[in-house]
């Protein structure tokens, strides 16, 4: 009889010490997205991209109307003529698709410089808001299947610790 008890025990610890555990979530993106550094760099990324993305939807203009009247017109077109408009449409395009791996690219590169600066700050930051909170543990909240009640979000404590650190 004591030997069950000390096994229904031992199963119940387990229960027990998570009922004391105090838990909390975090929203990764959203804190990191929030921070001044990151507004920071991504309103410089967009100025220096600005010219590259306005070019880029002139020619998407370009290449529209270069559609649209060979659509309209095309049937009084002489086949060369009919030739050049899609070869001028061809060009604009493989152009499009260059300078968007060039956008995709740089902003991609600055994501990975921003993560690479930002990830240890923003382990320390989740530590130090853990301590001053009181929390056991900290959990990302997408990966969590379900947040309970209560989980204490730190998101916008983690954001703001961020900030101070700089």
């Amino acid at each position: 009889m004591m030997k069950k008890c000390l096994i229904a025990f031992a199963m119940l610890l387990p229960t027990l010490a998570i009922a004391e555990t105090s838990i909390g979530i975090v929203y990764p993106l959203k804190a990191l997205q929030e921070t001044a550094l990151v507004k920071e760099r991504m309103s410089a990324l967009e100025s220096e991209l600005g010219a590259d993305e306005e070019k880029l939807k002139k020619l998407g203009k370009e290449v529209q109307d270069l559609r649209s009247k060979l659509e309209k017109e095309g049937m009084t077109m002489s086949a060369d003529q009919q030739e050049e408009l899609r070869t001028k449409g061809q060009q604009k395009m493989i152009e499009i698709q260059s300078l968007q791996r060039k956008l995709q690219s740089r902003a991609q590169a600055t994501e990975r410089e921003v993560m690479e600066e930002m990830g240890p700050k923003f382990q320390e930051a989740i530590e130090q808001v853990a301590k001053k909170q009181k929390l056991d543990l900290v959990l990302n909240a997408q990966a969590a299947v379900y947040v309970g009640d209560d989980a204490v979000d730190v998101t916008d404590a983690v954001r703001d610790q961020l900030n101070k650190m700089k």
